[in-house]
């Protein structure tokens, strides 16, 4: 009896091998079928690659004006920068004066950051001023400009900072690209607070 609940039992083993076997052979064959039909031909990818550069031709317009501006924002920072820190650097030592020059002679334009000895002129940029911070040469397409003294530019493209942080010249520095977009740099002769719209 023991022997016969063995062979039962194996019987019905073998049984759900079977078919364990015939639903993996349906399942290879299901397989077989679904790689056949998968995958790409050459004109679904082509349709693809047409309309990518269908999109990226309609985006690159757009995208030249957005890297001048990101430019704009960039070189105008760099300036402000360049006056906070000489402000910063005139604030930590009362005998020194510390001012920016902005070169609008030079292609590209170019700013600098130098000490105001007394062996030169004094508030002026001269060849025997230390240069304290190197220069920063704006990128291309940006121009700095300078109004004139009467509508709020610095005297001689340069500000100076005090001791005490005051400028002895304040006014605006104006920074524009090729599409005509601008981005002021104001210092406050009073303060020397350097603010940028």
């Amino acid at each position: 009896m023991v022997l016969n609940r063995s062979l039962i039992r194996f019987g019905a083993i073998r049984q759900s091998a079977q078919r364990v076997g015939m639903y993996c052979l349906e399942g290879r064959r299901a397989m077989s079928r679904l790689k056949s039909n998968s995958g790409i031909t050459i004109i679904e990818l082509m349709m693809v690659i047409i309309i990518l550069g269908f999109l990226a031709a309609l985006a690159v317009p757009n995208l030249v004006p957005m890297v001048d501006m990101i430019k704009l924002r960039t070189a105008a920072n760099a300036v402000k920068r360049q006056m906070i820190i000489a402000r910063t650097r005139a604030l930590s030592d009362p005998n020194v004066h510390v001012g920016v020059c902005i070169d609008t002679r030079t292609n590209p334009n170019r700013s600098f950051v130098f000490f105001d000895v007394a062996t030169g002129t004094a508030y002026h940029c001269d060849a025997a001023d230390p240069v304290y911070m190197g220069e920063y040469r704006v990128p291309k397409n940006i121009w700095d400009s300078i109004p004139s003294v009467a509508n709020g530019g610095i005297t001689d493209s340069v500000v100076v900072f005090r001791g005490d942080g005051s400028a002895k010249n304040g006014g605006t520095v104006i920074l524009k690209n090729r599409f005509g977009r601008i981005r002021t740099i104001s210092v406050l002769a009073s303060t020397g607070r350097v603010k940028m719209f």
